[in-house]
């Protein structure tokens, strides 16, 4: 009268159900966001004036930065400056002297570690004032105190070579064609 259903027969049934039903579900388009690359950040290597052993983040050293903006196409050059965050109280911002005039530069992040770095933005007039100066100075200043050194003449032509490379890498790089299929 009644059918004996045993265990094995019930998994098999299931099984045939999982078969069955699974390719409709996984058929399903997923919709996934992507990351958009907003932008792309180019470094140059580090001078370090004051020292003879140099590297990237070491207190004294500094470097240039560019950015590619992707939604603008913005290319805009910064300098960045390390120091001791046990020698230095609130830093205020970077100077530099390109043969007899100041030019104060507009201090756009300080970050805080084991060393502090300064970031300021480098107008794109003054990126060739930097280049064509036959005397460099610079000057980094907090709320105790400004410190001030003339670059030697390798280390200006130092300077101006990682500038010079580095705005060359920047103005090499294309926008980002970003396509959603």
């Amino acid at each position: 009268m009644f059918a004996r259903i045993s265990l094995p027969s019930i998994a098999s049934l299931f099984l045939s159900f999982l078969v069955i039903a699974l390719p409709g579900c996984s058929a399903r388009i997923q919709v996934l966001p992507e990351p958009v690359v907003e932008q792309t950040v180019l470094r140059s290597g580090p001078l370090c004036p004051t020292s003879w052993f140099c590297s990237q983040g070491k207190p004294g050293s500094l470097n240039f930065k560019g950015i590619l903006n992707n939604k603008t196409g913005d290319k805009p050059l910064f300098i960045e400056y390390y120091m001791s965050s046990f020698e230095e109280s609130f830093p205020i911002g970077i100077s530099i002297k390109l043969d007899q005039t100041w030019h104060n530069l507009r201090k756009t992040s300080t970050d805080f570690g084991d060393t502090v770095r300064v970031v300021s933005i480098l107008p794109a007039d003054l990126t060739d004032k930097v280049l064509n100066a036959k005397e460099i100075q610079l000057s980094f200043s907090s709320r105790d105190n400004t410190t001030t050194f003339a670059l030697s003449a390798s280390n200006a032509d130092g300077l101006k070579s990682l500038l010079k490379d580095l705005k060359e890498k920047l103005d090499a790089q294309s926008k980002l064609m970003i396509t959603n299929h």
